[in-house]
């Protein structure tokens, strides 16, 4: 019987440990969204307002750090590392967003202007004093575009040290275009649009999806280049709810994110799918206990979905919930992700440089990475 055991017990052990292993090596190969900045502080919090990174090793993210005594900080954080360190910057107004055409060459809008870096978000130069502006995307490192409060269409050819308004045919004038806030713009290539929604509007939606009336539209204006801005034409669309964001896809499709904020809403948010070309759209994602906060169409035709899971019942609730992240590789199954169980958030952004290096920053001042995709 001894040998029996010592025959069969070192086999059946070493079985048992093959299997643990396995099981461990599933577990670490899981897609998994992992913390790597996190500002942790008991009085104050840093409210993370955008994230860019132009390359797999260079993020930057700018936000405002307030205190429970009413002190306000513009911050900047940085890493040229893929994440692993970060050092943070003062900056002297508050941040809104960013756009990088490089690691080095970068652009901030702020509360009171626009600034320019050329060394990664290290330190900046002011070259635009203007409220208002509330996106800025670059061409090149001269021909960039600012839009904002207001009407505000202006461009620049000479990297910002002078501006126009942008020269919109006659046949493309936009009636009523002061009452305007324009906080879209995206390109890809030449291929650009900004859309502006009425200044103060608000969707008023009694029950989305449900029998034709029951929601009230409101109509935004599409501007559309395909020659990098020389031309312009200009759409009214008529849209249930707010239109939060578009992202366009180099295979001749845009995403839409569209924002419910009334309580009777059945959903906070619905993700649209379009043709390039035609206003008809499909429902790609939407659920009751998700508000999508921010998407990020990958390289590979995949997307991810940056989402706050509402505490309770409602939508809109005025608390960070927990945030849930999703991904896809054909837009239509869409798999959640772990996260780390302590991040929660009202708002989250996403930044892909390419279809594996992901980051997804909160407005609670964490930064998470995702460490596998799914396969």
């Amino acid at each position: 019987m001894n040998a029996d055991k010592r025959r069969f017990g070192l086999p059946a052990r070493f079985v048992f440990i093959c299997v643990y292993l396995w099981l461990v090596s599933l577990a670490q190969a899981a897609p998994r969204w992992n913390v790597q900045f996190l500002y942790d502080h008991a009085d104050s919090n840093f409210a993370i307002e955008d994230l860019d990174c132009p390359t797999a090793r260079h993020c930057v993210a700018a936000g405002l750090i307030d205190d429970k005594k009413g002190h306000e900080q513009g911050t900047v954080v940085v890493s040229s590392d893929s994440g692993i360190h970060w050092t943070q910057y003062d900056v002297k107004e508050r941040p809104i967003s960013l756009f990088f055409l490089s690691d080095g060459l970068g652009w901030m809008v702020t509360d009171r202007g626009l600034w320019s870096t050329e060394e990664g978000g290290r330190s900046w130069t002011k070259i635009q004093t203007r409220k208002g502006i509330l996106q800025t995307w670059f061409l090149d490192a001269n021909h960039g575009f600012i839009t904002g409060l207001k009407g505000l269409l202006e461009e620049t050819t000479n990297g910002g040290k002078n501006w126009a308004p942008l020269q919109l045919g006659a046949s493309e004038k936009i009636e009523g275009i002061q009452s305007l806030n324009f906080d879209i713009i995206e390109f890809r290539g030449n291929h650009g649009i900004i859309v502006g929604a009425p200044d103060g509007s608000a969707p008023k939606i009694e029950n989305v999806g449900a029998e034709k009336g029951a929601a009230s539209e409101e109509k935004v204006t599409v501007l559309e280049t395909l020659d990098g801005g020389k031309t312009w034409k200009s759409a009214s669309v008529p849209v249930d709810g707010e239109l939060a964001q578009v992202k366009m896809s180099g295979k001749g499709f845009a995403v839409s994110l569209v924002l419910y904020s009334n309580p009777k809403s059945p959903v906070g948010s619905y993700v649209f799918k379009t043709q390039l070309g035609t206003r008809e759209g499909r429902a790609i994602f939407a659920e009751r206990d998700r508000v999508v906060t921010d998407i990020a169409l990958l390289d590979n035709a995949g997307a991810v979905l940056a989402t706050v899971e509402p505490p309770g019942n409602s939508t809109q609730a005025p608390i960070p919930g927990k945030l849930r992240m999703f991904q896809s590789r054909d837009l239509k199954v869409w798999r959640e992700d772990d996260v780390d169980y302590r991040i929660v958030a009202q708002r989250a952004v996403i930044a892909a440089p390419d279809a594996t290096d992901i980051w997804v920053a909160t407005d609670t001042g964490a930064i998470l990475k995702l460490t596998e995709l799914a396969r």
